[in-house]
């Protein structure tokens, strides 16, 4: 019943072939169709992207859309009822000089057929790439109102205008009608399961505010405001009952999914979901039909990363049973239910864990059935994968960090075997987390020969209130010493060899690599920056060239002239001569998150400084490594790099 059936594995004893964890998840995005019988999904070859659908119950399966991946990526597919797919695109465009990011909705037959963007734009050719009248941002769909089949409920802003009204848009033909005006700084929209709009966020760069209105339309008030990331609530939907929201607030410090009565006038709380040490968050689960919540989950089918988030957390008894059920048949697994089918039989499960990449599954109630519809990567073997071990670094001011190593083949940590040449692997955002889930970065760099270590540093999201904010302005700084503490630490456990270590990062991990190699220059003995950030200033005036970029940089990193001498001095191109390692640098000249410019700078700062550095550019490349072959490329120039300045030893480092 798999889509692909699984590959040959290379010999354990010797490396495997880097081109098994440069590649892009063979399949990933997976959906349900309405009546359950149907999924469609991305499947990755190459530098190719398809959008493919067949019957659950077996047949071949059908190209729906095929892509190279040079003009536009897709980053997700829905279905709409049983008849109609909507796919999202995006591409690198420009507007008044300015770099942007845009999207766009195509909708298409599940056959293939009756292909045509949803969006018209008749000034532009092909009708995808965008331009001054055309909409930049056309894929927020905020209601894809089960149930009907023909419509949803999308926030679109008109050419010329920033703030988005709410259209409801027939998916067959491209009809659309204004069912929600623009409002002063209204950003966000939210409908209830009658899909009236229901619910506005406010955002004027200083603060943000929850509005909401009677089930009819009228009434409009103030239910919350709040400065950024202080004491927020987000809106996470409604009810059966159109007078409860639910919505993601604190609770003991924590974010909790609570449920709130509009019209009560104290607007009272009730805690419906917490966790005692980490935050809860992400989208609602609904039952078919009914739309009752019978739970809340993080589905990523509409996001960057490959899997689907966080596993759901349900307080529905029935359905709290199915999923004890389904952990008894795959054991030692992460098994996340995403879709439920209108009949409330058939159902999408993803499963995956530490070490095992994700595969999807349909369930079916009535028989107890799970059809496996294939993995993401089938060309690595679980058994073969190395997986991670949790841990806990005290940092030099007490607090704790959450941690996780990887290993390379044959060693446990606590083994008494010699210490091993160490990858500190900071993670992006910064305001996001590592976790426990496979990923093919530590699985790639393990199969090399290196400890893998992972520090969920402070400003890391799920930990609460406190531990997110305490990165707030403090790149560099304690940010930047909590991941010195951690390489102290491996060291200190017999771990990491202190003589090789060096710092690879994405992003704000890219950053992190070469503030580390500025502020610490005796600690690494490289460092590597993919798209990584090198000048704050520079970040922040980039950024206000966007819609509250400004406002949103002097929360996270700080303010152009108040804060101007901290962010010269915690920008790594502006130190570059302190830097006394070897570094990498590579970057996507079509990046829309960290400009280029910004690994240029770098790049110029350590010509300039006569440092020993190299740079690769990926033409028409994205902050994603989206292409095969941008990714192919980096992962070979980064075993390259390590092998000469870290010098892995052992059966690990031979290569195939």
């Amino acid at each position: 019943m798999a889509f692909l059936a699984t590959t040959a594995q290379a010999d354990p004893a010797t490396r495997r072939p880097v081109e098994l964890f440069a590649s892009l998840p063979l399949l990933s995005h997976v959906v349900l169709s309405a009546d359950g019988q149907q999924v469609a999904g991305l499947m990755n070859e190459g530098d190719r992207t398809l959008v493919v659908t067949r019957a659950v119950d077996g047949g071949k399966l059908t190209g729906v859309l095929t892509n190279d991946n040079q003009q536009f990526r897709i980053r997700w597919v829905r279905w709409v009822g049983n008849e109609r797919l909507l796919i999202s695109v995006e591409f690198a465009s420009r507007r008044d000089f300015v770099g942007t990011a845009e999207t766009r909705l195509l909708s298409v037959k599940p056959d293939g057929t009756g292909l045509f963007p949803l969006i018209e734009s008749p000034s532009v050719a092909g009708g995808l790439m965008g331009n001054r009248v055309t909409q930049q941002i056309q894929d927020r769909v905020i209601d894809w109102m089960p149930g009907d089949g023909q419509h949803v409920l999308l926030a679109l802003s008109e050419p010329e205008r920033v703030l988005p009204a709410v259209y409801k848009v027939n998916v067959a033909t491209g009809a659309r009608k204004m069912v929600k005006t623009p409002e002063r700084d209204t950003y966000t929209w939210l409908s209830d399961a009658r899909h009236r709009v229901r619910v506005g966020v406010r955002n004027t760069g200083e603060a943000r505010e929850v509005r909401v209105c009677d089930p009819d339309g009228k009434n409009w008030r103030t239910a919350w405001k709040w400065e950024h990331l202080e004491d927020a609530v987000t809106p996470l939907g409604f009810g059966v009952d159109p007078q409860e929201l639910y919505v993601a607030a604190y609770h003991d410090g924590r974010l909790a999914v609570q449920s709130v009565r509009l019209d009560d006038p104290a607007l009272a709380r009730t805690v419906r979901f917490s966790h005692p040490t980490q935050d809860v968050y992400g989208n609602l689960v609904r039952l078919p039909g009914t739309g009752e919540v019978i739970g809340v989950g993080s589905d990523d089918s509409e996001g960057e990363g490959d899997g689907p988030g966080a596993r759901p957390e349900l307080w529905n008894p029935a359905w709290r049973a199915q999923m004890r059920a389904v952990d008894a048949g795959l054991p030692g697994r992460e098994n996340r239910l995403l879709q439920i089918g209108t009949d409330g039989q058939r159902y999408l499960l993803h499963s995956s864990g530490n070490g095992k990449p994700g595969v999807y599954y349909v369930g079916d109630r009535r028989t107890g059935d799970l059809f496996e519809l294939g993995a993401m990567y089938p060309g690595l073997d679980p058994a073969e994968l190395m997986g991670k071990h949790p841990a806990t670094i005290k940092a030099r001011d007490g607090l704790d960090l959450n941690a996780y190593l990887t290993l390379p083949a044959g060693r446990r940590q606590g083994d008494g075997g010699a210490p091993l040449p160490m990858v500190l692997l900071p993670h992006g955002g910064p305001h996001s987390r590592d976790d426990m889930d496979f990923d093919t970065w530590t699985e790639f760099l393990a199969d090399r020969g290196y400890a893998v270590l992972q520090v969920n540093f402070r400003g890391s999201v799920g930990y609460g209130h406190a531990f997110a904010t305490a990165g707030l302005k403090r790149w560099g700084l304690e940010m930047q010493d909590d991941l010195t503490d951690a390489v102290q630490w491996a060291a200190a456990s017999g771990i990491a060899d202190p003589a090789r270590v060096c710092i690879v990062g994405a992003s704000y991990g890219g950053y992190a690599a070469l503030m580390g190699a500025v502020k610490t220059p005796d600690l690494y003995k490289c460092a590597v920056s993919f798209a990584g950030v090198s000048d704050l200033p520079d970040l922040i005036a980039h950024q206000s060239d966007y819609v509250l970029g400004r406002e949103a940089m002097e929360v996270l990193v700080g303010s152009a002239w108040g804060d101007r001498e901290r962010l010269r001095a915690t920008s790594p191109a502006r130190h570059a001569d302190q830097i006394r390692v070897p570094v990498l640098l590579a970057h996507g000249t079509s990046d829309r998150v960290v400009p280029v410019d910004q690994s240029e700078t770098m790049a110029k700062a350590l010509r300039r400084a006569g440092k020993p550095h190299q740079f690769i550019t990926f033409d028409k490349g994205d902050h994603f490594l989206s292409r095969y072959t941008h990714r192919l490329a980096f992962f070979k120039a980064l075993e390259t790099f390590l092998d000469q300045h870290l010098q892995p030893a052992g059966p690990a480092a031979q290569k195939s």
